[in-house]
């Protein structure tokens, strides 16, 4: 047996089941061993966006990227940025990150110029929160702007999120890993969260009526019990409808739905639910099946996984709270006649 073959045999024996999903082995011929990489099936943090689909006529150009990244950017050690940056056509803004990828998750106008919420990864894909020099903003015209990122004086984001649970029969097997997953996600969500958790089969119920503190406690989990049949929609409806009102403007919002897809299927009711969305993020996990097609266009995120649902819901969970909790606040301004930010 040749020696890359060997390795990866032994690769595919020791890894342990369900993490190992894709092997790639690259054979150095001048050191005589191969380099054998392995990526986890449950890499969810590289996949989790905090962005909401925007109107399709505010798409970037790929003529505005390349030009983008041809004009010079550089953080505040003069490391120059040609790629990961993010781009807000609605506010004429530029956030990019010399160490790997930005997003621009909400941008606002503010009496001293914008308030950007933004997230970043790191060059592996990892949520992170980054040095404040490593970091740049510009206008979509190429001039360099300033912003303030003093993290210990900034409040936290406020964030509504609904948490949607499928007690239809056919969750039955995996209703308990649920609740529990879910649990662990409310407990370790950025204290600025307020959180509300209902269950769902051809009925919405829940356990507290109240958005709370997410580490309140009071969900009503013990009370979930599978059985019956599924309406998605009608959950839907509720949410959108609460996290739309006065109270929760300059939130984030979000709703995370854990189902197998299949509901009863009401084209006027979703067409409804498409107007009442707006700028409620909500993803979609998928148990025991992905029916995808009456979701589609409400959902901004899909992840369909097998294997152990209790390590896999687990961990989807922990990468959402990171991409929440690494998020930064950048009060950007204008330079006041200086080309270079001032971090």
């Amino acid at each position: 047996m040749k020696l890359t073959k060997l390795y990866a045999a032994i690769i595919m024996m020791a890894a342990p089941f369900g993490v190992a999903a894709q092997i790639s082995i690259i054979d150095r011929t001048q050191q005589r061993a191969p380099v054998i990489i392995i990526q986890s099936k449950y890499d969810f943090e590289q996949e989790i966006s905090l962005k909401v689909k925007t109107d399709p006529k505010l798409s970037v150009s790929d003529i505005l990227i390349t030009t983008l990244s041809k004009i010079g950017m550089s953080d505040a050690h003069g490391i120059e940025i040609k790629s990961g940056f993010d781009i807000d056509l609605q506010n004429n803004l530029v956030v990019a990150y010399s160490g790997g990828t930005s997003e621009i998750i909400k941008a606002a106008r503010s009496p001293n110029g914008l308030q950007v919420i933004s997230s970043f990864k790191d060059k592996n894909g990892n949520f992170i929160s980054p040095p404040a020099d490593s970091l740049a903003v510009y206008s979509t015209s190429g001039e360099k702007l300033c912003f303030s990122y003093e993290t210990a004086k900034m409040s936290a984001p406020k964030m509504g999120i609904a948490i949607l649970l499928d007690r239809s029969g056919s969750m039955a097997g995996n209703i308990s890993k649920v609740k529990n997953s879910a649990q662990d996600f409310l407990s370790i969500l950025p204290a600025s969260a307020e959180c509300a958790v209902g269950s769902f089969n051809t009925t919405l119920t829940y356990g507290h009526t109240n958005y709370q503190s997410c580490s309140g406690g009071g969900f009503g989990f013990e009370t979930i019990k599978a059985g019956g049949g599924t309406d998605i929609f009608t959950p839907l409806k509720d949410v959108y409808t609460t996290l739309s009102g006065s109270y929760f403007n300059n939130y984030q919002k979000a709703v995370i739905i854990i189902t197998d897809g299949y509901t009863l299927n009401d084209e006027a009711l979703r067409q409804e639910l498409l107007g009442l969305k707006k700028d409620i993020l909500t993803f979609v996990y998928f148990i025991g099946g992905n029916k995808k097609d009456d979701l589609e266009e409400l959902t901004d995120h899909f992840i369909s996984k097998g294997g152990d649902v209790s390590k896999s819901l687990s961990q989807y969970f922990d990468a959402i709270s990171k991409a929440y909790k690494s998020q930064k606040v950048l009060n950007v301004h204008s330079c006041q006649g200086r080309n270079h930010a001032n971090p």
